[in-house]
């Protein structure tokens, strides 16, 4: 008995070997196996750098009949941004525990087409505090342009594409920014339709200004003009994705543009709890169709972490936010341009605290 005790004792342990590095050869193929898939998927997106700059026409800055400013108050405004540019007291707000990437909805009208930067939001994952900030940046906002002296952050777009825009987010609210995310409506529509639509209340103003976007959409498609219009006006409407571009880019309906931008995060929100609710199968499809729409200077080794990480972020707190915010801006006439003047020291001390948890 001994003896037999004695022989089995090393077969089990060869046995134990040979399973252990069976089950470590198949973990090996099977990681390398969704790496390469991964990659394959990752090869599909635009890749581009962050020089990468649109057209250089910013006609989409709507002008007005009522008279400038006194030119005392444009001087004053112009020296205030002058001086916060200047400002190297304060340091550009980074943590390595926060990542943070601009996301650009870019009205190209078509594929080829770069287009304007007809939205903005900074996204800001924390993984401290465990926190996804999403930044709506009002494209009326009179800055300074590095290189091109005050307008509005809009035009930083027209004139140098998303290098200069990111350029332009840092030296002003003194964050550290120079990643892009950028779809162009086509691409929007696409990911909406995919993810299976959004709801939303739409009044009878909202609804003629969002019938007007999708005819234009249709006339670029060479669609009929009313292919696809809302129907009706209501509280909870299904839309589909293009009734859903239709709606974000309202912008003659309320409170202009601040309505517009709290239409957008609304949407965002959404796509993002769609998103937590999808599972393997589902994220492969969206992976297929989101991917090749997109343009970004992220490296496949950035978006590899982020989809890697993606689980975890599905707990965490979505958070809404605006540059300006209330009570730190007035509306002001330059150039014959309705603009936001803006209390830049506010506006830098809330991103801190949103993003970062700073505190004075």
């Amino acid at each position: 008995m001994l003896k037999f005790g004695i022989g089995k004792g090393p077969i089990k342990k060869k046995r134990a070997v040979v399973i252990a590095s069976s089950c470590a050869a198949v973990v090996l193929v099977a990681v390398l196996t969704v790496f390469l898939y991964i990659n394959g998927m990752l090869g599909k997106i635009n890749y581009a750098s962050a020089t990468s700059a649109a057209s250089t026409d910013s006609s989409d800055a709507d002008l007005t009949t009522s008279s400038n400013a006194p030119q005392s108050t444009i001087e004053d405004i112009d020296s205030q941004i002058r001086a916060n540019l200047a400002n190297s007291s304060i340091p550009l707000a980074y943590d390595e525990n926060v990542f943070n990437v601009l996301l650009i909805g870019c009205d190209a009208r078509t594929n080829s087409d770069t287009g304007l930067s007809d939205s903005m939001i900074i996204l800001s994952i924390n993984k401290k505090t465990q926190k996804i900030v999403m930044t709506s940046v009002m494209r009326d906002m009179y800055v300074a342009i590095p290189g091109y002296g005050s307008n509005r952050i809009n035009a930083a777009y027209a004139f140098g594409g998303s290098k200069l825009l990111l350029d332009t987010i840092q030296a002003n609210f003194k964050i550290k920014i120079d990643k892009y995310i950028c779809v162009n409506f086509f691409s929007f529509i696409d990911i909406v339709d995919n993810l299976g639509g959004v709801n939303a209340r739409v009044s009878e103003a909202e609804m003629k200004d969002l019938n007007k976007n999708v005819e234009e959409i249709n006339a670029i498609k060479g669609l009929p003009p009313s292919d696809g219009f809302l129907a009706q006006a209501g509280d909870d409407l299904h839309l589909t994705g293009k009734q859903t571009l239709g709606y974000v880019r309202i912008r003659h309906v309320g409170n202009a543009d601040f309505e517009r931008t709290e239409r957008q995060r609304m949407v965002l929100t959404q796509i993002f709890d769609k998103l937590r609710g999808q599972n393997v199968i589902q994220l492969n499809s969206l992976l297929g169709t989101l991917l090749p729409e997109i343009t970004t200077n992220l490296s496949k080794g950035e978006f590899f972490s982020l989809l890697l990480s993606a689980p975890a972020y599905s707990n965490y707190t979505l958070v809404e936010d605006r540059l300006p915010i209330d009570g730190s801006f007035q509306n002001v006439v330059i150039n014959q341009m309705d603009v936001l003047s803006v209390d830049l020291t506010k506006n830098i001390a809330n991103l801190r605290s949103e993003i970062f948890n700073e505190t004075d």
